[in-house]
C-alpha cells in the first residue's frame, strides 16, 4: 500500500511540478508540528472513511484543478487540516458551523457546514495579491474601493529592458493616457518626456513626481532612478490629484522604491549586456545617386554643360576611386575645372557612405546587486547599480556611466512607533563631443569627400571640414551629476484606529559642467597643412574653456493624522489631514575662458576671462490637505479632498488658493441581484470624480515684484564711450493667479469569467478658463506687458484596457491591450491669423497644430501647366515661381476666389498624435517565459521645415537624403511622389510648401519588446546549495516598425528633429541573467 501510494505520489508531483514545491513545503511544516498526521496516512483512503462528525470535500481552482495544500478550518476553532494532492480533504468532529479556507494566492472562503459531504468548493486566484493595496497621496487604499482614477505599474515591467537609463524608457505605450515621448538616442539626452492625459494649458505642465512621499524637482529625476529598485509606479490621473492641488495640473506620478521581507537574508542580483543597433534615420546618396542628381537639378534649372557643377559632377563620374592633386607636391595635376573651385587644393572622389562612417553599433551594460533582509523589529536592503551605456556616434567621446546605491531600513521602536529610513545617491559621468552639431546638422559633405587625409589627418575641401573630425578632436563636454536624497518617516499608532506619519526630506542635486570648445587644424588630401582662413577652424581665438556648476536643494517636511473606524461592521470611514512645507533652492554661475590650450584639461585661456552666466533662486509652498473616505459595505464608496495651497510666486493677496476634488463608485456586483451571475462577473465598479487642480507654470518666481535690468556701457554715446542705464524687466501684474483646471471623470473596472478577463474603461475631460496668456498693452507703457488670467483651454479624451488571463495545462498565457485618445481645443488666448505650417497656439484648434495647402498633383503637361501658371502667378502669395515647370506641384484653391492665398490653408492635424495603443501577449510553460509588446499611435501630423536634408541638393554642394531616388517625377513615371529635382530656392520653396503632399501621417505600429526567457529548474537549484532562483533571457527592443514617414526619420522623432534629435534611435539585442542567493 505504501508503495502504491509512493508511486501515485511521484506521478502527479511531477506532472504538476510547480504544486511539487509548494506541497512538499506545506507536507513537512505539517509533519514537524504533527498535527495532520492521519490525513497525510490514509491519503489514498479518503473516499472511504465516512464517520459521524466527519465532513468531506473538494477543493478545486476555477479551472478545475486541485488546490493541493489549501487550509481548512473550523471558524473560531483550532480543529483544521490540510487538502491532500486530489484537493480532498476530511475533517473529523465537526457539527455544524463554518469552514474557513485559505491559501496563498487565492482568495479566503468561508463555507457553511450543510451535510457530511460539501459540493466541490471553488477558490478563485487572488489576482489582486500583488496590488491589492494602492498607493495613493499621503496614505494607501484597497483597490477594490479605489473611486479614482489610478493605474498602477509594477516592477514587473522594468524587468528584461536590457540597459534602462532611465524609467520612463520601459513603460512607453503600455499605460493607459501615458503619453512617453523621447527625442534623442544621445546617451543621458534622450529628451525623455511624459504627460497624463495630455495638455491642459498652453502653458508647460508636467506631471508633479513624488518619491517615497517626497516632491522632486522635476519629471527629469527620473533619470537618477534605477529601475531596480523601484516597487511600484503610481499614476493619479483624475480628482485623486487634488489633493496635491496647485502642482497637480499635469497629474502626479507616486514612486515607491523597494522594502525588505523580514526573514533570512537574500541577495538579488541582474546583470546585462545590451548591443545597440543604429535604427531609423535617412541614408545619404552615393556617389553615383548624388552626381546624377547634380546633372538632374542643374540641367532641369537651365544651365548648360559649361555650368561649374555639372562639369564636376562629370568629372566625378570619370573619376570615382581616384583624386586629382592641384597644389601639393612638386608636379601638381591640371585643374580640369579652371576657376571653377577656387580656394581647393584637390578633388577627391571617393565612394563615402557618410551615414556608416558616423554611426556604428555600441554595447551598453548594466549590473544591480541588493542584499536584504531582517527580522519582524527591523529590516534593511541595500542595493548598488551600476550602468554603462556607450553611443552610435563612432567618433570623439560619447558615453553615459551611473552608479547608484540605495538603503532602506525600517526599525519599530515598540508595538505602536516604528521609524523608516531612505537613503540614496547617484553619480553621473556624461560625456558628448562639444562639436557634436557639426555631424547633427543638415551639412553632410558630398559623398566624394574622404573621411580624412592620405596619412589619417583631417581633411577640408575649401570651407566644408569633413564632420568627424570636429567631434573627435573638437573638445569634450563633460557633465558630473551627483545625488543625494534622505527621507525619514515616523510612524506612530497613536490609538486604535489613529495614526500619525511625519516625513522630513532632503535632496540635492550637483550637475558640474566642463566644456572645451577646440581648434581644429585641417590638411589637404595629400596631407598638407592648410593655412588659410580655414584652418584652424575654428580660429585658436575663438576656442574656449567653460566651466559652470548648478546646485538645486529640496526640502520638505509634512506631518498628517489618519483616522479609521469601522461601525456596524459596516460604514467604513476614513479621515485624514496635514500639513506640508516645500522650499527649493537654485544657484548657478559658469565661467568662460577664451583662447585655450587643449592639452590642459582645466579652466585656461589666453584670451578674455569672463563669467558665462549667474542665476539664482528660491522659491516655497505651504499646503494643508485633508481626505475623506465612506465605504458601505464595500458596494458604494465616496471619497473627498482638498487642499488649501500658499505659494511664494505671488503676491501675499493672491498667494493662497484652495483645490479640491470629490470620487464616487458603485461596486454592482456586491448587490443581491448580482448574486447568481458571481460565477461570471466577478467585478463590476461604476466610478465618477470631479476634481478642481492648479498649474503656476508661467509665473516667474517674483510675480507682482518690479524689477530692473542693468544696462553698463549699452546707452547712447557719451563722449567716448555709451552710457549706461536701468531699463524695466517687465511690467507688473497685481492679479494674476494659479491656473486653474477642471477635471471630470467616468470610469468603468470589470472582471468577468473568474477574472480572466479583466479590464477598465474611462471618458474624461478637461478644463482651463484662467489659462495665463499674453496681451498686447500699449507701447508707450514700456516693458514687456504681463501675462494674464483671460486664456480658455479644454480637453478630452478616453483609455482602455483588456487583459484575458488564462492557463491550458501547465501553460499559462496572457493576452492584453490598451487604447487612448487624447484631444484638445484652445478656446481663447491664442493666435488669430494662422500661418502655413506649424502652429504652437491658434484659437479654435488643438496645440501644434499643423495648416497647409491641399496638394492636387503634379503638372504633366505643358497644357495644364500653361493654365496653372496663368490663371495664378499673377494672383497668389505662396511664390508660385513664373518658371514652373512639368512635375512641380498644383495647389487647389479651396476657397474658389481665382486666388492661391493663405486663405487656401486647411488644417492638416496636430503634432500630438490622438491615439495611442498598445497590445501584448505572453506566456509561461514548464520554466520558459515569453512576453511581446507592440505599440503605437495614430492621427499625429508631422511637418519638418526645409533643409537640405528635406529637399533633394537645396545645398548643391552637400549630400543629400536619397528617398527621392528612384522616385521623381518623369514623363516615363508621372505617378512617382517627388518633383524633379532643383537647385532653385524659388522652385524647391514652393514646391515643399507646407500641404497635403509635404505633411508626413506620423502613425506608426512598432515592435516595442520582445522576451524570451528560461528559468532552471529548482532542484537543480537546491543541488547547488547557495542559489534559490536562476533566470536567463534575451530580449529584443524596437526591431520592427510599419511606419509612413517619407523622409526617412523614425516615426516617433520629432518635429524639427536639430541638434541632438538628430541622433538615431537604436535596436536593442539584450541578454541577461536574473539570480537569487
Amino acid at each position: 500500500m505504501l508503495v502504491l501510494n509512493f508511486m501515485y505520489m511521484k506521478k502527479n508531483l511531477f506532472r504538476f511540478s510547480s504544486r511539487r514545491f509548494l506541497f512538499s513545503t506545506v507536507m513537512a511544516s505539517a509533519l514537524v508540528t504533527g498535527a495532520p498526521q492521519a490525513v497525510f496516512a490514509y491519503v489514498g483512503e479518503v473516499q472511504a472513511v465516512s464517520q459521524t462528525g466527519t465532513i468531506k470535500g473538494k477543493i478545486v481552482d476555477s479551472y478545475g484543478e486541485p488546490v493541493i495544500g489549501a487550509n481548512v478550518k473550523v471558524k473560531g476553532t483550532t480543529n483544521g487540516t490540510i487538502t491532500d494532492m486530489d484537493g480532498n480533504f476530511t475533517l473529523n468532529n465537526v457539527s455544524g458551523g463554518t469552514l474557513v479556507i485559505s491559501f496563498i494566492g487565492y482568495k479566503t472562503l468561508e463555507v457553511s457546514v450543510k451535510g457530511t459531504n460539501l459540493a466541490k468548493i471553488i477558490m478563485h486566484e487572488d489576482t489582486e495579491v500583488l496590488d491589492e493595496v494602492v498607493v495613493v497621496g499621503y496614505g494607501t487604499q484597497k483597490k477594490e474601493s479605489l473611486t479614482g482614477s489610478v493605474t498602477v505599474v509594477d516592477q514587473k515591467l522594468f524587468k528584461d529592458k536590457g540597459t534602462v537609463a532611465n524609467p520612463l524608457s520601459a513603460m512607453q505605450g503600455q499605460v493607459p493616457s501615458l503619453r512617453i515621448t523621447r527625442s534623442s538616442a544621445a546617451p543621458g539626452e534622450e529628451g525623455w518626456g511624459v504627460s497624463i492625459r495630455g495638455s491642459v494649458s498652453k502653458n508647460k505642465v508636467e506631471p508633479l513626481l513624488i518619491i517615497d512621499g517626497v516632491p522632486a524637482s522635476g519629471v527629469s529625476e527620473m533619470a537618477q532612478l534605477n529601475a531596480d529598485d523601484i516597487e511600484t509606479i503610481n499614476f493619479l490621473k483624475d480628482a485623486s490629484a487634488a489633493i496635491y492641488g496647485a502642482k497637480a495640473a499635469g497629474g502626479v506620478i507616486l514612486v515607491t522604491t523597494k522594502r525588505p521581507d523580514a526573514g533570512k537574508t537574500k541577495v538579488e542580483y541582474s546583470g546585462s549586456v545590451t548591443r545597440k543597433i543604429v535604427g531609423l534615420q535617412p541614408r545619404m546618396m552615393s556617389m553615383d545617386e548624388w552626381t546624377d542628381g547634380v546633372l538632374q537639378a542643374r540641367l532641369n534649372d537651365g544651365y548648360g554643360e559649361d555650368d561649374n557643377w555639372v562639369r564636376y559632377a562629370r568629372l566625378a563620374k570619370a573619376m570615382k576611386g581616384s583624386w586629382i592633386n592641384l597644389h601639393g607636391g612638386n608636379n601638381p595635376d591640371e585643374d580640369p575645372i579652371p576657376g571653377g573651385f577656387r580656394g581647393v587644393a584637390d578633388f577627391v572622389f571617393h565612394d563615402m557612405n557618410w551615414t556608416d562612417v558616423l554611426w556604428g553599433n555600441a554595447t551598453s551594460t548594466q549590473h544591480n546587486l541588493s542584499v536584504s533582509g531582517g527580522s519582524e523589529k527591523s529590516t534593511y536592503r541595500l542595493s548598488l547599480g551600476y550602468l554603462n551605456d556607450q553611443g552610435t556616434l563612432q567618433w570623439g567621446n560619447n558615453s553615459n556611466e551611473r552608479y547608484n546605491v540605495r538603503l532602506f531600513n525600517s526599525f519599530k521602536i515598540n508595538n505602536r512607533i516604528s521609524l523608516e529610513t531612505n537613503m540614496s545617491a547617484s553619480r553621473q559621468h556624461q560625456v558628448a563631443p562639444t562639436q557634436i552639431g557639426s555631424i547633427l546638422g543638415s551639412s553632410i559633405p558630398q559623398p566624394g569627400l574622404p573621411v580624412s587625409t592620405i596619412d589619417g589627418k583631417p581633411y577640408a575641401w575649401g570651407g566644408i571640414h569633413t564632420p568627424n573630425w570636429s567631434a573627435e578632436l573638437g573638445g569634450d563636454n563633460k557633465l558630473v551629476v551627483t545625488t543625494m536624497n534622505v527621507n525619514e518617516i515616523l510612524k506612530v499608532n497613536i490609538l486604535d484606529g489613529l495614526d500619525f506619519q511625519g516625513t522630513l526630506g532632503y535632496s540635492t542635486n550637483n550637475a558640474a559642467r566642463d566644456e572645451q570648445y577646440l581648434s581644429v587644424d585641417w590638411y589637404q588630401y595629400d596631407g598638407t597643412p592648410i593655412l588659410n582662413e580655414n584652418s584652424p577652424y575654428p580660429a585658436k581665438e575663438k576656442s574656449s574653456y567653460t566651466k559652470s556648476s548648478a546646485r538645486t536643494d529640496n526640502y520638505t517636511a509634512s506631518a498628517f493624522l489618519t483616522y479609521k473606524k469601522l461601525f456596524d461592521e459596516v460604514h467604513d470611514i476614513s479621515l485624514m489631514g496635514g500639513v506640508q512645507y516645500d522650499y527649493a533652492a537654485y544657484d548657478y554661475s559658469g565661467t568662460k575662458a577664451m583662447d585655450v590650450e587643449a592639452a590642459i584639461e582645466s579652466l585656461n585661456g589666453k584670451g578674455q576671462i569672463y563669467i558665462d552666466k549667474v542665476d539664482r533662486w528660491e522659491e516655497a509652498i505651504l499646503s494643508y490637505f485633508g481626505r475623506l473616505n465612506y465605504n458601505y459595505k464595500s458596494r458604494y464608496m465616496v471619497e473627498v479632498n482638498a487642499r488649501y495651497d500658499g505659494s511664494s510666486k505671488f503676491l501675499p493677496k493672491n498667494r493662497w488658493n484652495f483645490f479640491w476634488g470629490a470620487s464616487a463608485g458603485w461596486r454592482i456586483t456586491e448587490e443581491k441581484f448580482m448574486e447568481n451571475l458571481r460565477d461570471y462577473v466577478n467585478e463590476l465598479k461604476l466610478r465618477a470624480s470631479y476634481g478642481e487642480v492648479g498649474n503656476q507654470n508661467g509665473i516667474g518666481r517674483y510675480d507682482g515684484i518690479q524689477l530692473y535690468n542693468y544696462k553698463s556701457n549699452s546707452g547712447a554715446l557719451l563722449g567716448n564711450s555709451k552710457g549706461t542705464y536701468v531699463e524695466s524687466a517687465g511690467l507688473v501684474s497685481t492679479v494674476r493667479t494659479w491656473e486653474r483646471i477642471y477635471n471630470y471623470n467616468l470610469g468603468i473596472d470589470f472582471g468577468f469569467l473568474n477574472n480572466r478577463l479583466t479590464g477598465t474603461f474611462e471618458v474624461f475631460k478637461k478644463k482651463n478658463d484662467n489659462m495665463l496668456v499674453s496681451r498686447l498693452h500699449p507701447g508707450v507703457l514700456g516693458g514687456t506687458a504681463p501675462s494674464t488670467n483671460s486664456g480658455k483651454f479644454e480637453a478630452n479624451g478616453y483609455d482602455a484596457s483588456l487583459t484575458w488571463r488564462d492557463k491550458i495545462g501547465s501553460f499559462n498565457y496572457h493576452v492584453g491591450g490598451t487604447l487612448t485618445y487624447m484631444t484638445n481645443k484652445l478656446v481663447d488666448g491664442g493666435n488669430i491669423v494662422v500661418s502655413a505650417g506649424y502652429n504652437e497656439a491658434v484659437n479654435g484648434y488643438p496645440l501644434n497644430s499643423v495648416f497647409g495647402y491641399r496638394y492636387v498633383g503634379k503638372v504633366q503637361n505643358q497644357d495644364q501647366l500653361d493654365y496653372y501658371v496663368d490663371k495664378y502667378v499673377g494672383s497668389n502669395s505662396i511664390a508660385l515661381p513664373a518658371n514652373l515647370r512639368l512635375g512641380d506641384h498644383m495647389y487647389e484653391d479651396v476657397n474658389k476666389d481665382g486666388k492661391l492665398t493663405q486663405d487656401d490653408l486647411v488644417f492638416l492635424g496636430s503634432d500630438d498624435p490622438k491615439y495611442s495603443f498598445s497590445f501584448n501577449f505572453g506566456c509561461e510553460w514548464k520554466g520558459f517565459d515569453f512576453n511581446t509588446v507592440f505599440q503605437g499611435v495614430g492621427k499625429r501630423t508631422i511637418y519638418r521645415e526645409i533643409d537640405s536634408w528635406k529637399v533633394p541638393f537645396k545645398a548643391i554642394w552637400l549630400n543629400t537624403t536619397n528617398q527621392s531616388v528612384g522616385n521623381v517625377w518623369s514623363p516615363e513615371t508621372p505617378n512617382n511622389h517627388f518633383p524633379t529635382y532643383s537647385n532653385s530656392n524659388d522652385i524647391n520653396n514652393y514646391n515643399y510648401i507646407p500641404s497635403t503632399w509635404s505633411a508626413d501621417n506620423g502613425a506608426y505600429l512598432r515592435l516595442k519588446e520582445i522576451v524570451l526567457g528560461y528559468t532552471l529548474p529548482k532542484a537543480w537549484m537546491n543541488k547547488s546549495g547557495f542559489i534559490s532562483n536562476l533566470r536567463i533571457y534575451v530580449s529584443g527592443a524596437d526591431l520592427w516598425e510599419k511606419s509612413y514617414i517619407t523622409d526617412g526619420w523614425d516615426p516617433e522623432a520629432t518635429r524639427k528633429v536639430e541638434n541632438k534629435q538628430r541622433y538615431p534611435f537604436n535596436r536593442t539585442v539584450t541578454f541577461g541573467v536574473n539570480a537569487i542567493f
